[in-house]
């Protein structure tokens, strides 16, 4: 009877920390999109998600060892701006090996704000949205700034650089006449179209 208790009991420990892990490290979970306009259950779309309402679009191109945004900052490729509580679309797509496109919040990492991502794989097109809501303590500026990095392992060069160092920035700003005068400045009037999308 003992050892019945005691494999019981390991066996809800186990069930439990892969709950718990599965809740709190699941950062793919988070791609998709619903008709309120929030982030819906669901691994990235390999087609066009339907959106409703207004959002802004992003083209990211994944290549050993750099993100390219379109638009992105002037003089800067691996940095781009969007709006605040605006979604955006992102295309996500590689032209040699497969990357993976991940976006954390900028030094609070898997502890604490929120991560996305989705895998670049060559020959194919990805999608994911995102409705960056940043609070006013996220803010470092007029700005609030998110890591993206490669979450597959894509090689190194023969002078140490390479996927360790495959980055880049995203800039949100506030959805209001400063934060676009600020994002069209930075980004030398080449900001991201804004589509009106709906759902049938």
């Amino acid at each position: 009877m003992r050892k019945r208790s005691v494999l019981l009991i390991w066996t809800l420990v186990l069930l439990l920390t892969v709950l718990v892990l599965e809740v709190v490290y699941t950062p793919y979970d988070y791609a998709g999109y619903i008709k309120a306009n929030n982030i819906g259950e669901g691994v990235a779309q390999a087609t066009r998600p339907p959106i409703e309402g207004q959002y802004q679009v992003i083209y990211v191109t994944c290549e050993q060892w750099q993100f390219t945004f379109y638009p992105h900052a002037a003089g800067a490729p691996t940095v781009t701006y969007v709006l605040a509580n605006l979604p955006v679309l992102f295309e996500v797509r590689s032209s040699d090996v497969t990357h993976g496109f991940y976006v954390n919040t900028e030094g609070q990492f898997a502890s604490k704000g929120f991560q996305f991502g989705v895998m670049a794989v060559p020959g194919y097109i990805d999608y994911v949205v995102w409705n960056f809501q940043p609070t006013a303590a996220a803010y470092t500026g007029p700005e609030a700034i998110y890591n993206v990095q490669c979450s597959e392992y894509c090689g190194v060069t023969a002078h140490g650089l390479g996927h360790p160092w495959m980055d880049a920035i995203i800039f949100v700003v506030p959805n209001n006449s400063t934060g676009k005068a600020l994002m069209s400045q930075s980004m030398d009037g080449n900001t991201p179209p804004v589509l009106n999308g709906t759902l049938t």
